[in-house]
């Protein structure tokens, strides 16, 4: 079958490694190594920097980005994604797919014989992750990444399920602080290690921690729960007072849009230890490694 981005976990550590030293090259030389090939964007779901760092990185690799908007598709009218994949098999050599249920993003690659690349779904984010690790790497240096403190404020979701599974990979040390009934179910995700741990209080988990990383309280389609989220994330805001428990050189992490004084005060978001721009912009290169690391497969 061919090979797809789901999942971090599709990928073993030889292989992030891999991903990771072509962002390197790329950042500093790229050519249009995939001249003719067309690659399609199917998103579900609202989006700013994950499809226009697609784009960007397509349009970089040689290749032809296809932005395939989903109301103006067969799929909108009840043909089923079984019968879509299929027919975008046939004319793509890709697939950026954004989704509100994981499932589907399984049906799709089940059924198509092009790589499926998850632009985020319910219970994922892989090249967000991947992206974010890499920049990671570039503060810290890769022989240094399993002694950090890598600490997530913020509710159990993709973001979080997704950092889990590659800390898993990459052997580091990863505390995930939220209220109770908002943790990820690390049962489910599979982790082989136990370096991957659960704080509720959120002193504790920033204390000496290298890097601070959250999200927004209410993700998207999340709304209805918006104002009681708000109530169980109040003590759980990264403001300075939390960030000074960390270590002085810490790095703040953001994957973006924020919410200003809710999940992140502006104090701790522009300071001088924040990353979230060259997350962001590392996000160009982790698409162009991944799919380069895609394309450049042989084809079952």
């Amino acid at each position: 079958m061919t090979r797809s981005l789901l999942s971090v976990s599709d990928l073993n550590i030889k292989e992030l490694e891999k991903i990771f030293k072509k962002m390197k090259s790329f950042k500093s030389n790229y050519s249009p190594k995939h001249k003719a090939k067309s690659i399609g964007l199917l998103f579900e779901k609202h989006s700013t920097r994950t499809r226009l760092s697609f784009e960007v990185a397509i349009s970089r690799l040689g290749a032809n980005p296809i932005y395939i908007n989903k109301s103006d598709t067969q799929i909108s009218r009840g043909e089923s994604i079984s019968e879509t994949a299929k027919i975008f098999s046939l004319y793509l050599d890709a697939l950026i797919y954004r989704t509100t249920d994981q499932q589907n993003m399984v049906d799709f690659h089940e059924s198509s014989s092009i790589p499926i690349v998850n632009a985020l779904s319910d219970l994922e984010h892989p090249t967000q992750i991947i992206s974010d690790i890499y920049t990671i790497i570039e503060c810290y240096s890769r022989k240094k990444l399993n002694r950090i403190k890598l600490v997530y404020f913020g509710d159990g979701n993709n973001i979080a399920n997704s950092l889990c599974i590659i800390a898993d990979i990459l052997d580091i040390n990863l505390t995930i602080c939220c209220p109770k009934g908002y943790e990820p179910k690390i049962k489910q995700l599979g982790l082989k290690k136990s370096n991957v741990s659960i704080e509720n209080n959120p002193h504790k988990a920033a204390f000496e921690a290298d890097v601070i990383y959250t999200d927004v309280w209410t993700s998207m389609g999340m709304e209805k729960e918006e104002k009681k989220r708000k109530r169980d994330f109040k003590n759980y805001q990264v403001n300075k007072k939390v960030a000074d428990l960390a270590k002085p050189s810490y790095i703040f992490m953001h994957c973006l849009p924020a919410h200003l004084n809710e999940e992140v005060t502006s104090d701790v978001i522009n300071s001088k230890n924040s990353v979230v721009y060259k997350q962001a912009e590392n996000k160009v290169y982790a698409a162009m490694s991944i799919l380069d690391f895609l394309l450049s497969q042989p084809q079952a």
